[in-house]
């Protein structure tokens, strides 16, 4: 039950349910006063108008939002006239609806601020088209509703804005808290006492929310650093919000540091009992991310509730006791993976307990944002300009094909509503602007969702309509329906279908009152248009995510060895600049979710459009996992200030493991061709081991001489980690090469 409760609270935080409510005050205020005053009809059209702002009103900065509010008024009132005037004359309507229906999706150039705003602008002319026609006086006061309609959602939500004016903020900065927390809970399955029968399908689970993780982190990163950026945030407020997320972006590296072999690590330690125990250090690690995303999302303070170094030395003292039975040194370097997941544990605790400072404004005061982080690199900066739109008028580009394919299915939904004389066809148009996207994979299941949802949600408003014809019932249900429908909309796509289908009945019922004719109708150009969008996305030079798949992966190489190239400076003394560090970091993570995102797109794809399944999915993992050895590396030498220890091999290895990046990036690039051969054996590596076994010899005699803790055995630890975990790098690498050797014969 309270389970329950905190996820109605959270999502009430959220930035979902804010923006849900705005949308739904925004289209209700005006048709419950234009009712008053017995003209509901006109307030029908000053909430469309409204409501097609609304679609274009995503986060970002005052003067993004600014200009993006003002481009989609005045392109929602020129497409609301020349609708209007343009509808009496099916011939002229029909090649005006070919011209905005490909101009208004390829404003996707611009980003999803541009493709919102095309889709506000073909939801107002589709929306027309189920209206009655009318004179060009009539059209232009109507088109001039529709503006008035415009300029108050703009009105209300500049006013919003300036009352709080980091609502979004934190809302997106807490959904990117709490997903990173459900990231971690994913992998704490990993160290679960039968977890090394399922390892497969929990490194499934993990890469999946990794991708979630690195949208949010993006999302975020957009929004917050480039409000910096712009010299919009210099309050108390915006300072913690900055820290707080670079906070999580560098906990995110600590969790993905925490990489090992879990197969080895349960056959070493399952009848040890002590998996058990890092199982339930991560679960309280997991509670204390939950409550700080919650008191972020809420803008409150938030407190520890475990006492997480208490937790800790519990662990460590359980390790201590396995330590006692193993007898010699160089059995007890059985222990240092379990040594480096507490460290890093350890050092992800002393994060959190950071992280509940900073939501406390009084202690924000004396923090500085590292000088050496240059912010406004980390965001991108887009083009909004003429040429950026006719560089993308050519087939090559995904983005054109996607607007050729909405316009002629929308077309081909306009004609058979004419030759059929369908009395809703605008329903259709709707359901093919809405569900037709980019990519085949989206539009297929926005297909399956919105006929789902619109059948469940017809026989929600049947059965409402059945049971009651009181309209104060009909229409209290028909607001609980909007601020449902613009809740879930970008969140829960079926259940956002479902709502908007009452509420559509419920409305037409006030306007036209018609029953259960509405319902069936609904149901059947729901219907009618999904199948056209659906056709029209697997016809009409569709994007297969196949051929994107070698664009991605060569990205992705690109970046790790890039970010491991950054990481091993702090090891081959090399000069490191911490800002270029960061950004490969970012570069490598975005690249990773991307070509993990592109894959799960592809798996649901037709069977004979996909491609190297199995491989694919191999590199994925592959990838993410030298990401996590080269986080590893990472996490140590920040959190250490550098090495203390530095050996001359480090340089060397730093060097042929690049050979590997390079002789597979070119196995990607020119497949068939032979690439540069690496290095066969890395005789550093033998040179790194005949010093440790030196150095543990060295070390028994000192701890036969009884001394505890000395420079030596801080040494063996630090080149143990790096050798571990750059010989992990290089054995992956070679997994990597072999598998694309083999897939190219």
């Amino acid at each position: 039950m309270r389970h329950w409760i905190q996820e109605v609270r959270n999502f009430i935080y959220s930035y979902h349910f804010s923006t849900g409510l705005r949308t739904t005050i925004s289209v209700v205020v005006p048709s419950v006063v234009c009712s008053l005053m017995g003209n509901l009809p006109l307030g029908i059209v000053i909430s469309l108008g409204a409501l097609a702002t609304a679609l274009s009103d995503v986060p970002g900065t005052a003067i993004h939002k600014r200009n993006g509010t003002l481009i989609a008024i005045g392109f929602i009132w020129a497409t609301a006239l020349t609708t209007s005037i343009f509808m009496p004359y099916p011939v002229l309507m029909t090649f005006y609806i070919l011209i905005c229906c490909f101009l208004n999706p390829m404003l996707l150039v611009y980003g999803n601020r541009g493709g919102n705003i095309g889709i506000g602008v073909m939801l107002v002319m589709v929306s027309i088209l189920g209206e009655k026609p009318v004179s060009v006086h009539e059209a232009f006061i109507h088109s001039l509703y529709i503006l008035l309609g415009a300029v108050w959602y703009g009105l209300l939500a500049l006013v919003l804005w300036q009352i709080r004016p980091y609502l979004s903020v934190q809302q997106m900065l807490a959904e990117c808290i709490n997903e990173t927390a459900d990231y971690l809970l994913a992998r704490a399955r990993f160290y679960d006492p039968d977890a090394g029968n399922k390892i497969d399908e929990i490194y499934k689970d993990v890469l999946a929310q990794q991708v979630v993780v690195s949208e949010k982190q993006e999302a975020v990163r957009e929004l917050l650093l480039k409000r910096r950026s712009h010299q919009e945030g210099t309050t108390s407020i915006n300072k913690a919000l900055v820290l707080i997320f670079l906070d999580m972006v560098d906990l995110q590296e600590q969790i993905m540091a925490a990489q090992t072999d879990y197969q080895a690590l349960h056959e070493s330690f399952d009848n040890a009992g002590i998996l058990d125990k890092f199982h339930s250090l991560i679960l309280e690690i997991v509670g204390e991310l939950k409550i700080i995303g919650d008191a972020v999302a809420a803008g409150q303070r938030s407190l520890p509730k475990a006492n997480l170094k208490y937790e800790i030395v519990k662990v460590q003292k359980a390790v201590d006791e396995i330590r006692k039975t193993l007898p010699t040194v160089k059995e007890r370097t059985r222990l240092l993976v379990l040594s480096n997941i507490l460290h890093n544990l350890s050092d992800m605790a002393q994060r959190i307990y950071n992280l509940h400072r900073l939501t406390r404004l009084e202690r924000v005061k004396d923090e500085i944002i590292d000088p050496r982080l240059q912010l406004s690199s980390f965001t991108s900066h887009g083009q909004y300009d003429l040429e950026t739109f006719l560089n993308n008028l050519t087939f090559q580009s995904h983005i054109f094909r996607h607007a050729l394919r909405v316009s002629l299915a929308t077309v081909t939904g306009y004609v058979i509503g004419q030759v059929f004389h369908l009395d809703r066809v605008y329903w259709i148009l709707l359901t093919i602007v809405v569900i037709l996207k980019p990519g085949f994979s989206i539009t297929k299941a926005r297909s399956y969702q919105r006929i789902y949802g619109t059948v469940a949600g017809a026989l929600f408003a049947a059965g409402i309509l059945f049971l009651t014809a009181n309209n104060t019932i009909i229409f209290i249900a028909m607001l609980l329906c909007i601020l449902g429908a613009y809740s879930f909309m970008t969140h829960q796509y079926t259940l956002s279908v479902f709502f908007v289908t009452p509420f559509v009945v419920f409305l037409l019922h006030f306007l036209h009152p018609a029953h259960l004719y509405n319902v069936g109708w609904r149901v059947m150009d729901t219907t009618i248009g999904a199948v056209i969008a659906f056709c029209a996305n697997l016809l009409l030079w569709p994007s297969w995510e196949k051929n994107t798949l070698p664009n991605h992966m060569i990205k992705m190489v690109k970046s790790n060895a890039k970010y491991f190239e950054q990481v091993m400076r702090m090891y081959t003394q090399d000069p490191f600049v911490l800002n270029d560090y960061k950004l490969a970091r970012k570069d490598s993570n975005v690249s990773a979710a991307n070509l993990m995102s592109a894959f799960q797109r592809m798996l649901s794809e037709p069977k004979s459009k996909q491609r190297n399944g199995s491989q694919v999915y191999h590199f994925v993992v592959v990838n993410n996992s030298i990401i996590s050895h080269i986080a590893a590396l990472a996490n140590y030498g920040t959190t250490h200030n550098g090495v203390r220890f530095p050996q001359p091999e480090y340089k060397l290895l730093s060097h042929n493991l690049q050979a590997y990046f390079t002789c597979i990036l070119e196995m990607l690039e020119k497949p068939g061709e032979k690439p540069s051969s690496p290095p066969v054996n890395l005789e550093a590596f033998e040179t790194l081991d005949m010093k440790l076994e030196a150095m543990y010899q060295k070390r028994q005699e000192e701890v036969n001489n009884g001394k505890g803790d000395t420079d030596l055995r801080q040494e063996i630890l630090e080149v143990k980690q790096v050798r571990d975990q750059l010989h992990a790098v290089m054995s992956l690498l070679k997994d990597m090469k072999k598998m694309l050797e083999q897939s190219n014969q």
